[in-house]
């Protein structure tokens, strides 16, 4: 059974600034504000930049034309960011889940979870170098 759960009461999705958020090519000048429709016809009519949405990911094309386009991108990432941090919460209460049933004992949990939610790949070949062997009597 899925549940449908709503983290964002209250946001129309089909409001203008998601819109174009998501895909600001595929918007109308009219439902534009004007404070940013000069910025939104230079953006429509600039071809790299169609070609960088088409090749990046969401936040990385409002990243990389945030230069050319301040307002529009600044507009636009403000809205990304409320999904990259719901997405961070809940690893981060999926991860204390499953780490909590096996330190029960165990109040604390902070070095698990930094290595349980930590995006960097240890260096396995490179511990083994360092670890000093005991030697035999």
């Amino acid at each position: 059974m899925t549940s449908n759960v709503i983290y964002f009461l209250g946001i129309n999705t089909e409001h203008i600034s998601m819109k174009l958020a998501r895909n600001p090519f595929m918007c109308q000048v009219d439902d534009v504000p004007e404070g940013v429709q000069d910025e939104f016809l230079e953006l429509i009519h600039d071809f790299s930049a169609k070609d960088k949405f088409r090749a990046q990911d969401l936040e990385d094309f409002w990243v990389h034309v945030r230069g050319a386009y301040p307002q529009l991108s600044t507009n636009a990432l403000k809205i990304l960011i409320l999904f990259s941090t719901t997405y961070l919460c809940e690893s981060g209460l999926s991860a204390l889940l499953t780490i909590k049933p096996k330190v029960r004992n165990r109040l604390e949990v902070e070095c698990d979870m930094r290595c349980s939610l930590s995006t960097t790949s240890p260096d396995i070949e490179a511990l083994i170098n360092k670890k000093q062997f005991q030697p035999s009597h």
